[in-house]
């Protein structure tokens, strides 16, 4: 049986975000080895990067009550490029919000919405002052996707 594959492509330029990406990539490796992880940031981000992949995790910062400008900017380059040939895909997607990421959340349900990929968890927005909390909820969120994917649920 193949392995299947998940992409996480994430804009994390702080201390804390690091430690959400960082935490992504580590639990998704640690749990199975019957599944694939390819992590890159939005800027390395492209229309090839989704060939062959079963599910995808996203990972933003909120910015000015917006999805960050790296986000914005993959979703600008790849949004053509993907609609149509990706439709149905597994997706979770997570916000490091300062302020409520609703702004965030909206924009990015949009997108989603116009991609016809399938968001199969509600996202995950941690917001306010960082808490180390925010850890295990990712950690949670992320485990709970994966295993949906590797199960085939998703």
């Amino acid at each position: 049986m193949k392995k299947k594959s998940i992409l996480f492509i994430h804009h994390s330029p702080s201390e804390n975000t690091k430690k959400l990406s960082t935490l992504v990539e580590k639990k998704v490796d640690t749990i199975t080895s019957d599944l694939n992880l390819k992590t890159l940031n939005m800027i390395e981000a492209n229309t090839s990067s989704f060939k062959e992949i079963d599910g995808l995790i996203i990972g933003t910062t909120e910015n000015f009550g917006y999805m960050s400008g790296l986000t914005k900017d993959f979703f600008d380059r790849c949004y053509d490029g993907l609609k149509d040939k990706t439709e149905g895909l597994p997706i979770i997607y997570y916000v490091r919000a300062g302020l409520d990421g609703e702004g965030c959340k909206v924009a990015l349900n949009k997108i989603l919405i116009g991609l016809r990929w399938r968001q199969v968890l509600p996202p995950l927005i941690l917001k306010g002052s960082w808490k180390k909390d925010y850890l295990k909820q990712l950690e949670k969120f992320v485990l709970t996707f994966t295993s949906g994917i590797e199960l085939g649920i998703y």
